[in-house]
């Protein structure tokens, strides 16, 4: 999903209440740069947060499995 898709996805109220017009295409340079990075920098941190929940996964996996071990050492 492009930046302009993203943008067409924000309420109208919202570009209303803040002066941004409608389309993407119409915004001006400064808006497009902003809505730009505020969207790239959203999509980044998306990417991060997906990683990191993999890791987390995985570590609560770990740990589920290292429980077990412990449980059948202690004969339990």
């Amino acid at each position: 999903m492009n930046n302009a898709e993203i943008y067409e996805m924000v309420p109208f109220q919202v570009l209303e209440r803040v002066g941004f017009p409608i389309s993407y295409m119409q915004l001006s340079l400064d808006q497009k740069f902003f809505v730009d990075c505020v969207f790239n920098n959203s999509r980044d941190i998306f990417s991060e947060n997906l990683r990191m929940q993999d890791k987390i996964y995985h570590l609560e996996d770990k740990v589920a499995d290292l429980q077990h071990e412990l449980n059948n050492l202690a004969g339990e």
